[in-house]
């Protein structure tokens, strides 16, 4: 079995989002957006399933990591329920994610931010706000 390597205690989830690339010195958009979900958080990072990761010779994953500047934004933008938040995150790694008929791309994500901000711990408190409606769907369907 190997070592759980984690910071933080992740929880799942099934939660929308938007992801784009910016380029962290100037605020451009260099690419997206790009359509997943988040299939767990926690203080440190998360797990996104990204149905698309590519827009024309842009890869979210491996360009992102090539460019020195180049950020991910996840955006949250869940009104009322959740509000709308914005974070700040380096991809890690990719995988193939398989289940059915289903294909898609798992990936992980490191913040940038810390966990001590103000703003993660707030995004944090508003995510546990009907989480268990939200990722029963994705317990049931998924295999991991």
């Amino acid at each position: 079995m190997a070592a759980e390597l984690r910071r933080s205690e992740r929880t799942s989830d099934f939660l929308p989002l938007e992801t784009r690339v910016i380029d962290a010195s100037s605020g451009q958009e260099l690419a997206g957006p790009f359509s997943g979900r988040i299939i767990d958080i926690s203080a440190h990072g998360a797990c996104l399933l990204m149905t698309q990761i590519m827009v024309r010779s842009f890869h979210v994953f491996h360009s992102t990591r090539e460019a020195e500047d180049a950020v991910l934004q996840l955006v949250i933008d869940q009104q009322p329920e959740l509000g709308r938040h914005v974070l700040t995150a380096r991809p890690v790694w990719l995988h193939l994610f398989r289940q059915d008929k289903i294909r898609a791309f798992k990936m992980g994500v490191e913040f940038i931010e810390t966990p001590e901000v103000k703003q993660m711990l707030r995004v944090l408190a508003d995510l546990c706000r009907d989480r268990e409606a939200r990722s029963a769907w994705w317990k049931k369907h998924s295999q991991s």
